[in-house]
């Protein structure tokens, strides 16, 4: 019983494979039947050419049928190939995945395989050949992709049919004893190729998705690393060494295009005694909270980062002192009228915010242009909190001790 659901299992899995493997099987046989198409009929056209002229030659009258019956049967083997290959054509440029596109492949099989084995029964005429069966054969198991359980009717079929007709034209019975072993061995072989090529075209597949998949995942991955090496991870706006590589490149171009740039650095007011009050994750809640406001109170252009801490900055693209002065003026308001609701009650929120602007012939980089920005942040701490002040880029920085204090 444990074998007999293993292999009830294996099958349900294969058949699974089959259905998901349908539509890509399907398209390797069209491509594969088209270009067959150009080369076969060729082959049979070149048969027929050579045959039916001489079957109206003077000569016996069991040999004339016999080149005039396989001579028409190569040609008109040619025509169905080329209307078969014109068939696989019109499916893939027209419905890759349409009912033709399935059918196609086991119609081309059925007709090769009769035309193998029309042609082997000719040949029974004047010579005990089944090599036309025995390539016709070989010809649709390497070539068109069948699922075992269609090449096993098919080729069984064939075998049937083969020992059946054979007496019809090969009479001496020896030679007809051969060619039904032949007609037997050459299907079962088909079967055999028939199969592993189906199951190589099917490992070839699993494969090549499993790769695709692998591969996507993989870009997924790198994309969430980069965005990981520029983010910040709690509040998703851009880190410091980004904020500081972006806001330097508009430096730049804010010299190239002369006009001013401003920043605004903006500090959470009392934060450690919301962390000791409430907890760290309200401290992260109130982080976030600041994040999404100073991305509503700016314009899109703007890029807002955070430092670390609860230390935020907002630079201004294209924009004077007075500008920014209303712009840190606007996001204090929200942030002191938007206190945070958790179960135990409101967490009332407040910043300090220095502003500055960079004239565009100052000169100053980043560093010049963050510590000015600094020094107006320490003069708003030091005034009281919850204001702004403007900074300017000639004042003096303050004691490093005396700022961390005002904090």
């Amino acid at each position: 019983m444990a074998r007999l659901s293993s292999w009830l299992h294996q099958l349900r899995l294969a058949a699974a494979d089959d259905v998901l493997m349908r539509e890509q099987m399907a398209l390797d046989n069209l491509r594969q039947i088209r270009f067959g198409a150009a080369l076969i009929s060729g082959l049979y056209l070149v048969a027929s050419a050579l045959l039916l002229p001489q079957a109206w030659t003077p000569g016996s009258g069991v040999r004339m049928g016999w080149q005039l019956a396989v001579g028409l049967t190569h040609l008109g083997s040619a025509l169905l190939t080329l209307v078969m290959g014109a068939l696989a054509h019109r499916a893939l440029t027209r419905q890759p995945h349409g009912r033709l596109a399935r059918v196609l492949p086991v119609a081309v099989a059925v007709l090769t395989l009769l035309s193998g084995l029309v042609l082997t029964l000719f040949y029974q005429w004047v010579e005990p050949k089944t090599s036309p069966m025995a390539l016709a054969a070989l010809g649709v198991a390497l070539l068109i992709y069948l699922r075992p359980v269609v090449a096993a009717a098919l080729f069984l079929s064939l075998a049937a049919v083969g020992f059946a007709l054979l007496p019809w034209t090969q009479h001496d019975p020896a030679l007809l004893a051969s060619a039904r072993v032949s007609a037997l061995a050459i299907p079962l072989t088909g079967l055999a190729f028939s199969v592993l090529s189906w199951r190589r075209n099917r490992l070839r597949i699993l494969l090549a998705r499993s790769l695709a998949q692998a591969n996507e995942a993989l870009a997924l991955k790198q994309a969430e690393l980069e965005r990981m090496a520029w983010h910040d991870g709690l509040t998703g706006l851009c880190n410091r060494s980004e904020f500081m590589r972006r806001a330097g490149l508009e430096l730049l171009r804010a010299q190239r295009h002369r006009h001013a740039t401003s920043l605004l650095l903006l500090d959470l007011d009392d934060f450690k005694q919301v962390n000791d009050g409430w907890g760290h994750p309200v401290g992260d809640a109130v982080l976030c909270r600041i994040a999404a406001l100073l991305q509503e109170q700016v314009r899109s252009s703007d890029l807002v980062a955070r430092l670390g801490g609860e230390e935020f900055i907002v630079l201004l693209p294209e924009t004077d002192l007075g500008a920014a002065l209303q712009c840190a003026e606007k996001v204090r308001r929200a942030v002191q009228d938007a206190p945070l609701a958790t179960g135990q009650g409101l967490v009332n929120i407040t910043v300090s915010l220095g502003a500055l602007a960079v004239p565009f012939d100052s000169g100053a980089d980043m560093s010049r242009a963050y510590a000015a920005v600094d020094r107006a942040l320490y003069r708003a701490k030091q005034a009281g909190r919850n204001r702004v002040e403007a900074g300017s880029l000639g004042a003096a920085a303050p004691d490093p001790g005396v700022t961390a204090a005002a904090r």
